[in-house]
């Protein structure tokens, strides 16, 4: 074989050799990163390309709406001698009270029981019992706020002295539209802070790189003070709702670009 063949299969050979390296090179997975503040990409040449600097911003949006929904807390107690006794009267006026919400139109899927007790009721010296003492507490959610005093009042009505009212609040039953906007809240002012660092550093901003939201908080539902004595069955008991709010908080990173 002639030499200059020779070379020439083995520089082809060498060749491929280190073609194959490169894609081997340029294949291998790259570590995660959660956040950086510069990139540096390569070409389809392999060559490093300029790097990409980026900055990361946070914004906290905020949106309201008026509550559509009461949620109240009634129950019943009695005292009686004996402990039997004192829980089938309780028994009998819980009865009264969930088909008096039911009739009002309250659903039973609204209507939760989130306490039953049974104490003894001590004498002075802390050693004799002079009876007992039973209660049966439910959550009722009241999807017209504007029944929801008339139908405690129904309530009060159909069990009588031994009526317990807890507490009245007020809650949002589709946050949807709230939460919507408050994430356009949030994103909003998470740009408006990134151009004013960007300005302020002789830069602008360009593309978004990530966006993630963080754990929004719900309306809270706050309750009124509560009170053990039935209200006057001569008027519905006045309620206003007011306004709920919605938090939710979002991280965004900007490519910056130079001005």
């Amino acid at each position: 074989m002639d030499a200059r063949w020779g070379w020439a299969v083995a520089g082809g050979v060498v060749g491929v050799v280190t073609l194959v390296a490169v894609v081997a090179i340029e294949g291998r997975p790259r570590p995660a990163s959660a956040q950086t503040s510069t990139t540096v990409p390569t070409t389809g040449t392999g060559q490093p390309a300029e790097p990409i600097r980026t900055i990361t911003v946070s914004g906290d949006g905020t949106a309201s709406g008026r509550p559509d929904t009461a949620v109240v807390q009634l129950g019943v107690q009695v005292q009686a001698e004996r402990a039997n006794a004192a829980l089938a009267a309780a028994n009998e006026k819980a009865q009264q009270l969930l088909n008096t919400l039911k009739i009002s139109g309250v659903k039973a899927d609204d209507i939760t029981t989130t306490n039953v007790s049974l104490y003894p009721q001590m004498a002075s010296n802390g050693r004799t019992i002079t009876g007992y003492q039973a209660s049966n507490t439910v959550t009722a959610k009241i999807r017209d706020v504007a029944r929801a005093g008339r139908i405690i009042d129904a309530a009060a009505g159909a069990v009588g002295d031994e009526i317990t009212l807890q507490g009245v609040g007020f809650e949002v039953d589709d946050t949807g539209a709230m939460r919507a906007a408050a994430r356009r809240d949030a994103v909003a002012k998470a740009k408006a802070q990134a151009e004013q660092l960007a300005a302020a550093s002789g830069q602008r901003v360009g593309p978004v790189i990530s966006l993630s939201e963080g754990a929004a908080s719900p309306p809270p539902i706050a309750y009124a003070a509560g009170r053990s004595a039935a209200p006057d069955a001569a008027s519905s008991v006045p309620l206003e709702p007011g306004q709920q709010e919605l938090d939710v908080a979002v991280t965004v990173v900007y490519e910056l670009l130079a001005a």
